[in-house]
């Protein structure tokens, strides 16, 4: 039997027992550094987007607790409270993007609060081009007039 007879005879099942296989988009890969690291944006996963803004709106909020935290200290106190507001919201983002994600991004380094700002500024169009596009193609899918033409389509078959 030719392959082509094999085809028509049926799908073919592997030793597995499996006739086929999907692949679930999950995450975008970003190249962060010039060696080749990437950090993966978990775009699916809809906790994410929450916590990637709530990330977001604590950083904005970091001046004010730094400020707070710094009232009346001089010297090398005055730095601990600020670093240590740092190291959480790098915590914070190695949880987002997966563990490493900060070594990654700014080095062996406690980033400066504008390197973190500017890791913002340059990952809000990467998240809001994905999520926008991603509408754009479930709106053109499953769209009034796509579902139309799927059933006139199906009507057609049967």
């Amino acid at each position: 039997m030719d392959s082509r007879e094999n085809m028509a005879a049926g799908p073919e099942r592997k030793g597995n027992g499996i006739d086929g296989s999907i692949r679930v988009r999950s995450a975008l890969r970003i190249s962060v550094n010039d060696e080749g690291g990437e950090i993966l944006i978990p775009v699916e996963d809809a906790q994410f987007i929450e916590d990637f803004f709530t990330a977001l709106d604590a950083f904005t909020k970091i001046r004010d607790n730094i400020r707070s935290r710094t009232a009346g200290l001089e010297g090398a106190e005055l730095v601990k409270p600020v670093i240590e507001e740092l190291k959480n919201v790098t915590a914070e983002l190695d949880r987002l993007f997966g563990e490493g994600c900060c070594r990654k991004v700014f080095g062996d380094t406690v980033p400066s609060p504008y390197a973190i700002a500017d890791f913002f500024e340059q990952m809000m169009p990467i998240i809001e081009s994905y999520t926008d596009a991603r509408q754009q193609r479930m709106a053109e899918k499953y769209g009034q007039y796509n579902r139309q033409q799927r059933r006139r389509y199906r009507k057609g078959q049967k």
